[in-house]
Formats: C-alpha cells, structure tokens, sequence
C-alpha cells in the first residue's frame, strides 16, 4: 500500500513540474541576413534567426508576430504561421521573413552607411509550448548587432544578376 502511494506521489510532482510555464526562448543572433525582394510599397526582407531554448525540454513555437525596429525607428512586421521545434537546452536556426515599406528602409538606410553597429528591438508575442498546450508568451529583444548594407545591396544585385533579373 506504501508502494502505491509513493508511485502516485512521484507521478503527480512529476505531472506538476512538467506543466510549468515554459521559459520564452532566447534571441543569440542572425545571419544570412537578405533582401528577397524589393518594391516601391512592399519589400521582403529575411534572415536566419538563432534562438536558444532554456528550457529542459523540447518547446514548439506555434506562431508569432513580431515588430521590428533598426535604431529605435520601425522597420517592419514578421509573422511566423509554421509549428517550429527548439531542442531542449540548445540552440535552433530557423529562416524568418519580414515584411518592410522601402520609406522605413530608407529611413534607415542612410543611418546604416554612417555607422553599421544598429539597436535591434524586437517585441511581440508567440505561442509557445509542447504536448499541444501552447500559452502566449512576450517577445522583448535588444542589442547591438553589426549589419553592413552595402554588403547586403551588393548581394542583392548579384542575386538578381544569377536570376537573370536586371536590378
């Protein structure tokens, strides 16, 4: 009978602690960063993003809306609609797009040249969590991330070169 209830003790700390609220993931940084495509209203802007997952376990981030600002001043929004899984205790890449208008890039821009070290903000929210409960959980991001823009133009115009597309 002692048995019995030890084994439904350690069952439900067990169940307890399993449902903790999940730690939200942490930004470590980017690369790739790209111009997919460019327009007068509507410019696609990417980038492989590297969040590291505190928590000691597995955590799916469901979806998540996130507005992004270069130097305090906003450059667009990215929603992210795919399920993506963070290994537990490590660190994932995953690719996120971002949508901008070319007057905040250029905003932007001319900043960029002068100084390349830009204050990234990130806020919004995302669902998170594992076993098919998701809770909503804030995104709040800042740092100081280096991003040469003459690189990023000189790349876009060799992308478009390779497609065959005139810049």
């Amino acid at each position: 009978m002692n048995s019995i209830k030890l084994l439904v003790s350690i069952l439900l700390i067990y169940s307890l602690s399993s449902c903790s609220k999940p730690k939200p993931p942490q930004y470590v940084g980017y690369e790739h960063f790209r111009i997919e495509k460019a327009g007068i209203k509507n410019t696609i802007l990417a980038t492989d993003v590297k969040l590291y997952n505190p928590n000691g376990y597995n955590l799916q981030l469901k979806s998540a809306n996130l507005d992004v600002y270069f130097n305090d001043k906003y450059l667009g929004n990215s929603s992210l609609d795919s399920l993506i899984t963070l290994p537990a205790k490590d660190t994932a890449t995953f690719p996120l797009r971002m949508q901008a208008s070319a007057m905040d890039i250029l905003s932007n821009g001319a900043k960029l040249l002068m100084n390349p070290d830009v204050r990234i903000k990130i806020t919004g929210n995302a669902k998170a969590g594992r076993g098919g409960i998701f809770i909503n959980v804030p995104i709040n991001y800042e740092g100081v991330q280096r991003l040469d823009l003459k690189e990023l133009i000189s790349l876009y115009h060799q992308q478009q070169r390779q497609e065959g597309v005139r810049p």
